[in-house]
């Protein structure tokens, strides 16, 4: 939604909206100074943080690697274009009654919401993708319950 509306010199090297972006960016900056002062605070705390901006920017770049073609259009809108986006005839509206043939290929669902497939490559990134997108990592985090540390 906010590609079609933010100005067409507004964006990023993933054609994103790059105002957009620098403000996920610096929230999570904020998210984990504020993290990191909880878990000086509460050391037996287990305190987990996935990246999702990270987890989402890594598939913008590289959206055949995780088996998308449509990395910006959605599967359900109107309009056609660059997005298949409307503003005003969304999915779900009466302008908007079908779905894209292949959901798996898209990234995005109606403008504001990934797909069912974007969703499963994100949670996969979390639970498999080491400290990488998710701090500690899971797999941190199950070795420290086998050794029965919190």
């Amino acid at each position: 939604m906010a590609l079609t509306l933010a100005p067409a010199e507004d964006r990023d090297n993933v054609s994103c909206v790059a105002s957009v972006n620098r403000q996920s960016y610096a929230h999570n900056r904020r998210l984990l100074a504020g993290l990191h002062q909880l878990r000086r605070k509460h050391p037996d705390a287990v305190i987990a943080y996935a990246d999702y901006y990270a987890a989402h920017l890594a598939v913008l770049r590289s959206p055949a690697r995780y088996g998308f073609t449509e990395p910006l259009q959605t599967c359900c809108g109107s309009g056609g274009g660059a997005y298949n986006f409307d503003l005003f005839a969304t999915c779900g509206s009466p302008a908007v009654n079908t779905a894209c043939a292949q959901p798996t290929k898209y990234i995005n669902w109606d403008g504001v919401h990934m797909t069912e497939a974007m969703y499963k490559v994100v949670a996969g990134m979390f639970f498999q993708g080491g400290d990488a997108y998710c701090r500690p990592s899971f797999s941190d985090l199950l070795a420290r319950k086998a050794q029965g540390k919190p």
